[in-house]
């Protein structure tokens, strides 16, 4: 007699909506995440019922199934030995990795793809592409291309990638505020420079909050053991919500949560699957051009860092459906971002006015009560298909600041809410519709 020991599991958009789950096996996409954390729920009805007999139980009546999934993995970048080339970008046939297409799903970003197959391309994110020395020239907040042919590749928004070549250890990125001809201004200094017309532009993919966010599809997933019997089939399952760390000197990992609208076991299904390989972010580590920025500035001594997104999600009750739901409804979205930073002689102290003064608010009580703005960016990027960048334009202190203890010394545990942002231009016809620009969230792969 087998036992159900080790684990794989699977995901596919139901591009047929929700209540239609994908039963298509090559539409699944297998994860190389940890061993989720699965919970079946039914609804049940409990009724003081006459059992006539002492100490007996009364009937329960048993409703709707439904559930939660959760799963955390380390962050991969583009597919293993990824070649760039004019036709290959990320967009493409397996470039991409499944989890930014999964994020890129739950904010709306660019829309819900026809096809289980536009859908693993990443085609939900904005991507943009190669081109070979495509650039003219660099300094650390601007990049000039050659021309229109290159800088209409690259969006507001987006993040921009140069290096001398795909294996270069020297690689700037950063993402893009301002677009004028061919003049690609960074929305705050790169960590290196590529001064080099030799230099190319590499594509990228970018997943973003979007006014797209209600078109999130709902996926089916196999939860799979080692025998053919082994296969939980969880349906309608919507995402409510993840979590980025991004601890200095670790590599970022993400966790997922989903809410289950059915499932069932399939005793044809089961059996293990080897996920497809792509490249790994690596730590963040100054070798591997990695920063955190506060307001622009590459900031030391955060730790405790996170970004967590979750929305409000509702079902839509129908007699006639499966389980009683015909679809989902997801309501205020939001971000959070925590961090602890220690406190410093240098900080600066404010009054009521937002003048210096030497007794006052520290500036990040300061901050809270004025209602000034923060942005808090991340990169790291050994070189191209190991990059990864995430980036709040503007965030608000959302919480008291509080003191903490961090290795023996003072810090202030830090809450951010992200908040509307209106800068980022372009002078070609960029949307907060078709492109991240003016996105108050935007995580990219390159």
């Amino acid at each position: 007699m087998a036992r159900w020991q080790e684990y794989s599991l699977g995901v596919a958009p139901q591009c047929s909506g929700f209540g239609t789950p994908d039963t298509v096996d090559g539409d699944f996409k297998y994860l190389q995440c940890d061993k989720p954390k699965v919970q079946l729920l039914e609804d049940s009805q409990d009724f003081d019922l006459l059992t006539g007999q002492i100490g007996a139980a009364s009937e329960k009546l048993w409703g709707r199934k439904h559930g939660t999934i959760s799963f955390s993995m380390p962050l991969e970048g583009l597919v293993q030995g990824y070649t760039p080339s004019a036709i290959v970008n990320p967009g493409t046939t397996g470039v991409l990795p499944y989890w930014l297409a999964i994020v890129a799903n739950s904010l709306g970003s660019m829309g819900a793809p026809a096809s289980a197959s536009e859908f693993w391309k990443g085609l939900s994110a904005s991507c943009n592409e190669y081109t070979v020395a495509g650039v003219l020239s660099a300094i650390a907040t601007a990049i000039t291309l050659d021309d229109a042919t290159a800088s209409d590749k690259v969006h507001a928004g987006e993040m921009i990638i140069t290096a001398a070549s795909a294996t270069s250890g020297s690689v700037q990125f950063g993402f893009v505020k301002n677009k004028t001809g061919q003049v690609i201004t960074l929305f705050e200094e790169s960590g290196n420079t590529v001064n080099s017309a030799a230099a190319n532009v590499y594509g990228s993919g970018t997943a973003f909050i979007s006014v797209n966010h209600s078109a999130q599809l709902s996926m089916t997933m196999r939860y799979l053991g080692e025998n053919v019997k082994a296969a939980y089939i969880l349906e309608d399952c919507v995402c409510s919500g993840w979590k980025l760390t991004w601890e200095s000197g670790a590599v970022p990992t993400i966790e997922f949560n989903f809410e289950v609208g059915n499932w069932s076991i399939d005793q044809t299904k089961g059996g293990l699957v080897i996920p497809d390989s792509f490249a790994r972010i690596p730590q963040i580590v100054g070798a591997s051009n990695g920063r955190a920025t506060i307001d622009g500035t590459a900031t030391c001594g955060l730790t405790s860092t996170t970004i967590e997104y979750k929305t409000e999600v509702s079902f839509i009750k129908c007699h006639s459906a499966t389980q009683g739901v015909s679809g989902a409804v997801y309501r205020k979205p939001r971000f959070t971002v925590n961090a602890t930073i220690p406190w410093s002689s240098s900080d600066v102290v404010y009054d009521e006015t937002g003048s210096v003064v030497a007794a006052g608010d520290h500036e990040w009580v300061s901050k809270m009560r004025r209602g000034v703005t923060t942005s808090i960016g991340c990169y790291v990027g050994s070189n191209v298909g190991r990059i990864m960048g995430f980036m709040v334009p503007a965030a608000r202190v959302a919480a008291v600041p509080q003191l903490a203890d961090v290795d023996g010394a003072l810090a202030y545990q830090l809450q951010f809410e992200a908040v509307a942002y209106t800068s980022d231009t372009s002078d070609t016809a960029e949307t907060p519709v078709n492109s991240p620009k003016n996105s108050l969230f935007r995580i990219t792969l390159g």
